[in-house]
């Protein structure tokens, strides 16, 4: 007769989401709004730093960047905090990682800024644009995670 009946068939072609997964994706979701918020604040308080290194100018640019940074770092230890479901066991450590970099680089900006040391504030824009990339690739994976769990 020519029909053909497969098992493949039989098999969802997406894995359910479990409680787990769905608190930890709605923590990310929350987090990561309030992650891009700081971020942007952040790169405001760090844009256009003055050219002379004393003053009155430096030293309000120095207390921006520092607040800033330290509202940046309480973000990002809010996100190494989670605990990645098993739906997201990829995504999850890229996330990790990518807020390993950012830790570092804002941790290492702040004291450079503070220290007014042009070197090691060179060498943390360095690290922080690593950062930036590795979180692009965390939110592709993120949402691959996403559309495997919701087929």
């Amino acid at each position: 007769m020519g029909l053909s009946f497969s098992t493949v068939a039989l098999i969802p072609a997406h894995a359910a989401a479990t409680q787990a997964d769905v608190d930890y994706s709605t923590q990310v979701s929350q987090l990561t709004v309030t992650f891009a918020k700081v971020a942007a604040d952040y790169d405001k308080a760090h844009a256009n730093p003055p050219t002379l290194a004393f003053g009155s100018k430096f030293k309000a640019y120095k207390d921006r960047a520092t607040k800033s940074s330290d509202k940046f770092l309480l973000e990002i230890k809010k996100l190494k905090a989670l605990t990645p479901s098993s739906g997201f066991a990829k995504s999850g450590s890229m996330l990790t990682s990518s807020m390993d970099l950012y830790e570092k680089a804002v941790t290492a900006l702040k004291t450079a800024i503070n220290k007014n040391d042009t070197k090691a504030i060179q060498n943390g824009n360095k690290v922080l644009t690593k950062a930036g990339t590795a979180y692009i690739a965390w939110s592709k994976a993120y949402a691959d995670d996403l559309a495997g769990l919701n087929g």
